[in-house]
C-alpha cells in the first residue's frame, strides 16, 4: 500500500500539478494512519535466505517502540533480502529488553545484534566489517520504504554494479571561486550518470557494493574524533577516496514518507540547523582529505566545458 500512495504523488509531481505538495501530506497521513494497522498478523512479511541484499539499520532508545514500523516495510518488499540486521548499541540496551513489536519480527527475519555506541555509523559500520562480499543496503530508522524499494535498487545495480546507488540525494556544489557552497544549498538531484558529486541521504535507503569504502572507513578513532554524528558526508569522502561514484535511481526527486510520530528528532536539526555542523564536519574533511576535493573539484570543472 506505501508504493501505491507514494507512486500518487510522484505523478502528480511529474506532472507538476498545482496540488501535490497537499497530496503528498495527505498521503503521508494516510500511510502514517493505515499501514500499521495492515501489519497486525501479516505472516507474509520476512526474509529470504537466497536473497542478494544485507539490509542494515541502527535506532536507539528514543525510538525503540517505533522502529518496527520501518522494518515491517522492508520485510514486505518485492524483491526480500537476505537478512535484516537490527544494531543497538550494547551501553544503551544493556539488558537486552526489547518491546515486543520487536521481538515479533524477529521471528519472521529480523536479527538483533549489538555493538559498540558509534551513532548513526551503526548502520553499516558492523556489517560491512563482519560481511564484506555482501551488498549491504542501509535505511534510517524512521521511514516508510515502498514495497518496491529493493527491487529498485537492485534493479539499477545490474548495470551499475560497481557505484553506491540511492533514492534520495544531494549534489555537492561549488561557486565559480572554487569554493563549496554551504550544505543546506547543496540541490537535490534525481537521476544522472554516476557522479563524485552525488552525495547519497541516508534517509531514502542506500546501497553499497562490496568494497565500496576506503578502508580508512572502519577507523573508530577518527569517527569518534571528527564525525560521530556526521555520516553521510564520511561515508562520501569513503566513497571518493576509493574511486567510488554514486547514482540516485529516482528520476523524480521526491523524499519517502517518514514515520509521523518520530518527526525531526534527532541529529537532523543539530547538523543542519543554525549551528550549521555539516559545514563545519565538511571543511575539516576537505582538510583531511585533498584528493577528495581535488577529484570534486576535476569533475566539477569537466562538467562545465
Amino acid at each position: 500500500m506505501i508504493r501505491f500512495f507514494y507512486e500518487r504523488v510522484v505523478l502528480a509531481r511529474k506532472k507538476n500539478l498545482f496540488y501535490w505538495r497537499f497530496l503528498y501530506k495527505v498521503n503521508k497521513a494516510i500511510v502514517n494512519l493505515v499501514y500499521p494497522m495492515t501489519q497486525r498478523g501479516n505472516k507474509q512479511c520476512g526474509t529470504d535466505p537466497q536473497g542478494n541484499m544485507i539490509v542494515s539499520l541502527t535506532t536507539y532508545p528514543a525510538r525503540i517502540h517505533e522502529v518496527w514500523k520501518t522494518i515491517s516495510t522492508l520485510m514486505n518488499q518485492t524483491r526480500k533480502p537476505k537478512r535484516i540486521i537490527l544494531w543497538l548499541a550494547e551501553s544503551q540496551f544493556p539488558d537486552h529488553q526489547l518491546p515486543e513489536s520487536i521481538l515479533r519480527l524477529e521471528k519472521r527475519g529480523l536479527e538483533i545484534q549489538y555493538c559498540e555506541d558509534l551513532r548513526p555509523h551503526k548502520k553499516y559500520f558492523e556489517a560491512m566489517k563482519r560481511y564484506p562480499e555482501d551488498i549491504v543496503v542501509t535505511a534510517d530508522d524512521d521511514m516508510f520504504y515502498p514495497e518496491n524499494h529493493l527491487e529498485n535498487l537492485w534493479r539499477v545495480h545490474e548495470d551499475y554494479p560497481d557505484d553506491v546507488l540511492c533514492q534520495w540525494s544531494h549534489k555537492i556544489t561549488f561557486t565559480k571561486e572554487g569554493q563549496f557552497i554551504p550544505y543546506n544549498d547543496w540541490p537535490d538531484n534525481g537521476r544522472e550518470e554516476p557522479s563524485y558529486a552525488t552525495l547519497a541521504v541516508g534517509c531514502g535507503g542506500i546501497l553499497y557494493p562490496p568494497g565500496a569504502l576506503h578502508e580508512e572507513a572502519f577507523h573508530t578513532e577518527l569517527i569518534r574524533g571528527e564525525v560521530l554524528n556526521v555520516d553521510d558526508l564520511w561515508l562520501k569522502c569513503m566513497e571518493i577516496l576509493n574511486g567510488i561514484k554514486a547514482m540516485n535511481c529516482n528520476e523524480t526527486v521526491l523524499g519517502y514518507f517518514s514515520v509521523l510520530s518520530i518527526g525531526k528528532a534527532g541529529l537532523w536539526l543539530s547538523n543542519t540547523g543554525e549551528e550549521h555542523h555539516n559545514d563545519h564536519v565538511w571543511e575539516s574533511l576537505m582538510k583531511r582529505y585533498p584528493l577528495v576535493r581535488e577529484r570534486l573539484w576535476q569533475e566539477y570543472n569537466e562538467e562545465q566545458l
